[in-house]
């Protein structure tokens, strides 16, 4: 397959992840979108060319780059083969791509329901085994205790919970929602989500029911029906990437175990993707800014003016740090000291709901620390109308055998 020279291939926001095939580790790139069943693998020398993949760099660049670096001509052909393996497995942005994601969207909006994408894998398909394993998070030592529910008169209008793997931070989202289920209840429960995949628009909301293996959670389509006449587009465009994404079906089984029998709810589920430079001064980020500000104010403005009682919660991890995550260094006990120092600073700024001060001491270090929960955290403090923050866990786990790590939070907000 002989290309145009000229053409930029852009690879998709993928998930690279190590895996052995016949005893050697390679690198798959695994998409979020589940567009191809097969996972693409590359030898780990690879991944360097692939980083050319990003839209600024034509065929006959990408040549003379690798064969700088090769000091050896690479041959038009070679790199035309990776091209074609990429686009065959809609992991080039482009026609092939575009017309396979159409076709998803398709079948999923006509789908009754949002199907349980981690069940049997991040906790138990099974829902009796799931209730024990839920208990359990509560009942082990470092946990909460079982709630009370509605024992506490005030009303949370905000939480902050993990997206971790629930095995990993169990007790961390056990406190989060011991804390949420032991005050009273709400109507309705904005959840919003890292987009890990990457929102294009930076927000998109589902508009499917959840279905769960504790029974089935009602989208409230009358809210997203609002939303959609506010902002004066489809505010679900890219409901896609809700599929296969974890971090709102997590908080789902948490609402659904803790209220079960006692409260009916409805949810709004939110994806979202931006970074700290939104917040720029520069006016390079100025429609950016307004995006942010336009969604913002019509999810605050419909759930406002629909009389319901609201919680917000950002689904929200913070530090990822080591080599999984690119660091060219194995973290140690020290390096998890200094990153929960300054974590429990990050965490000073959310208990004084300072959006400014959390946005800027995120901004001080240029994300160093990747703190992927950004999005749904400066979404939710946008959003809730909150006076204090109160810290109840600070956490982290190890994620491979080197040492990798992420940290990760849960708090209240009155």
């Amino acid at each position: 397959m002989n290309l145009d020279t000229e053409i930029k291939p852009r690879l998709r926001n993928v998930d690279p992840v190590r895996v052995m095939v016949d005893g050697t580790q390679v690198i798959g790139l695994r998409d979020p979108l589940g567009l191809s069943e097969n996972m693409v693998c590359f030898h780990p020398q690879t991944i360097p060319v692939l980083a050319l993949f990003d839209g600024t760099h034509t065929l006959r660049d990408i040549q003379e780059e690798l064969t700088r670096r090769a000091g050896t001509v690479v041959f038009m052909d070679d790199i035309n083969a990776l091209v074609s393996r990429l686009d065959e497995a809609f992991l080039l942005e482009g026609d092939r791509y575009r017309e396979a994601y159409d076709r998803k969207v398709i079948d999923y909006r006509s789908s009754p329901y949002r199907l349980p994408a981690h069940a049997g894998t991040a906790y138990s398909g099974d829902p009796e085994r799931l209730r024990a394993e839920m208990n359990g998070y509560f009942l082990e030592e470092g946990g909460p205790g079982l709630p009370d529910l509605f024992s506490d008169p005030r009303r949370p209008v905000g939480l902050i919970a993990p997206h971790i793997d629930i095995r990993a931070g169990g007790a961390s989202f056990a406190k989060a929602y011991h804390a949420l289920a032991s005050g009273q209840p709400s109507d309705l429960y904005v959840i919003f989500g890292t987009g890990h995949a990457g929102v294009e628009r930076m927000f998109t909301a589902g508009t499917l029911d959840y279905l769960t293996p504790l029974g089935k959670v009602e989208t409230d389509r009358e809210i997203v029906a609002e939303l959609e006449a506010a902002l004066g587009r489809d505010p679900a465009a890219e409901e896609i990437l809700h599929a296969t994404e974890h971090v709102i079906e997590f908080q789902i089984i948490f609402l659904r175990h803790v209220f079960a029998g006692r409260h009916n709810f409805k949810i709004l589920p939110l994806l979202c993707s931006l970074s700290h430079h939104t917040f720029a001064g520069d006016g390079k980020y100025h429609r950016q800014r307004q995006l942010f500000q336009e969604y913002c104010r019509a999810v605050k403005d419909v759930c406002t003016a629909s009389g319901r009682s609201v919680c917000f919660i950002a689904s929200a991890d913070l530090d990822h740090i080591g080599p999984r995550y690119g660091d060219g260094f194995e973290p140690h006990q020290g390096t998890i000291k200094d990153a929960l120092e300054k974590d429990a600073q990050l965490v000073k700024t959310l208990e004084k709901v300072d959006s400014e001060g959390f946005i800027r001491h995120v901004a001080s270090e240029d994300d160093a620390r990747r703190i992927c929960g950004f999005s749904p955290i400066t979404a939710m403090l946008e959003c809730m109308d909150a006076t204090e923050g109160r810290l109840l866990s600070l956490d982290y786990a190890r994620v491979d055998n080197r040492n990798s790590f992420v940290s990760f939070t849960s708090m209240i907000f009155h």
